[in-house]
């Protein structure tokens, strides 16, 4: 009896040291606010300033400066780029500015000031979004989402009749090219274009413009200027734009030991819950470690990371290649999950950095275990096999 015992207190033993192997260390939490480029592209022709009739294009710029552009409101945040056009029958770049401190806005407001000075012919809205997609190609890599408002009263007039047959002609082609570029630019999941209709009269065009966008497009309804302000339009876009992504109960991540020798390369899946706010749809994320220094060996090949996600779950699958060479240890390091841009949308993560670590087993780890465990099964037989043989010898009187 006492050798029982004494076997599954020793074999309890080896299980509890197995299991210690797996506690979890504390967190460092951060957050990360992911960039979205805001693009306004606002009409200038005369019917924004009709006489005797509301001057939409000061409401449009007072709004954007008083409601958009005020920190107070959260909707732009620090690190997102504000570009401002106009058009008419041109279009034109007014200004771009980095938003760090509350100066960076100062250029933006003036701008959206001066425009109210404007007067134009014509609506060349087409120009406008491919200039204003242009824009947001150039600073693309700095953005994980950009966001394109076209705010309008009219319905797309490009040219005048009183011009000749060939600038005709040649405005006509210039409008197709640009109908084709937007129609491209519909497929880009970092791209999205809102237009905004003024006026009934311009509702057609700017259908026939947003089904060009597919799913990038989108069509916005404030013909009702006081029914619905600008302010909660914005505040509607922005929620779009940029939601957010909890990630529930998560301490830090362990990858759990790599064998000494063992299948290479080495792999682990780890679960978490997660809350999503503001979207029906499964966020896309990615995720890359940055090791610390001194880890007991220089790891050549970063490893795979790999994220599959629901509206409440996320899988992260890890991957470490030649895990066989490393040296025994403890690797540890910090892993940044990040929005992906071929998502719709720009995600807020909370938090967004971990801890993380994971073991490789040393040679002497790695026979011990195997030795002990064939220690405790070879036990365990050698006691179920003397038990059988004394309850088959003759009893002795």
């Amino acid at each position: 009896m006492k050798r029982y015992k004494c076997a599954v207190s020793l074999f309890v033993l080896i299980i509890f040291l197995l299991s210690s192997q797996f506690a979890v260390e504390n967190c460092w939490s951060g957050e990360q606010t992911p960039n979205v480029h805001w693009v306004f592209c606002i009409d200038t022709s005369g019917s924004m300033k009709t006489k005797g009739h509301m001057d939409l294009l000061r409401l449009i710029t007072e709004r954007i400066s008083g409601e958009f552009l005020n920190a107070n409101n959260e909707l732009i945040k620090t690190g997102d780029r504000v570009t401002i056009l106009s058009f008419d029958e041109k279009a034109r770049l007014e200004t771009t500015s980095l938003y760090q401190t509350e100066n960076d806005l100062s250029p933006v407001r003036r701008k959206l000031t001066d425009l109210n000075e404007r007067n134009g012919s014509l609506t060349f809205i087409s120009e406008a979004i491919v200039q204003g997609i242009d824009v947001v190609k150039k600073y693309d890599k700095f953005f994980h989402t950009n966001a394109l408002y076209v705010f309008t009263d009219g319905k797309s007039e490009p040219y005048s009749p009183k011009w000749s047959p060939e600038k005709i002609e040649a405005r006509k082609k210039r409008d197709m090219e640009n109908f084709q570029k937007i129609s491209l630019a519909g497929n880009d999941p970092g791209l999205n274009v809102w237009i905004g209709v003024l006026k009934w009269e311009a509702f057609e065009d700017a259908r026939s413009l947003v089904s060009r966008m597919g799913k990038g497009g989108h069509l916005i309804d404030l013909t009702n200027f006081n029914r619905l302000s600008l302010e909660k339009a914005l505040t509607d876009f922005a929620q779009i734009v940029r939601f957010e992504v909890r990630l529930q109960d998560i301490k830090d991540i362990n990858f759990g030991t790599i064998p000494y020798k063992g299948r290479d390369p080495y792999q682990k899946s780890l679960s978490f819950s997660m809350h999503t706010e503001k979207t029906l749809e499964s966020p896309a994320i990615t995720a890359s470690i940055k090791f610390d220094p001194d880890n007991p060996s220089e790891i050549k090949e970063e490893p795979q990371l790999r994220i599959q996600t629901t509206e409440d779950k996320m899988v992260l699958s890890f991957q470490m290649a030649n895990s066989n060479k490393l040296n025994p240890g403890t690797y540890k390091g910090k892993l940044r999950l990040s929005p992906s841009q071929t998502h719709y949308g720009a995600l807020v993560i909370e938090p967004s950095q971990f801890e993380v670590k994971f073991k490789k087993s040393g040679v002497v780890g790695f026979y011990f275990w195997r030795m002990a465990v064939a220690l405790i099964l070879g036990s365990l037989l050698l006691i179920y096999l003397t038990n059988k043989i004394r309850k088959k010898m003759p009893i002795k009187i």
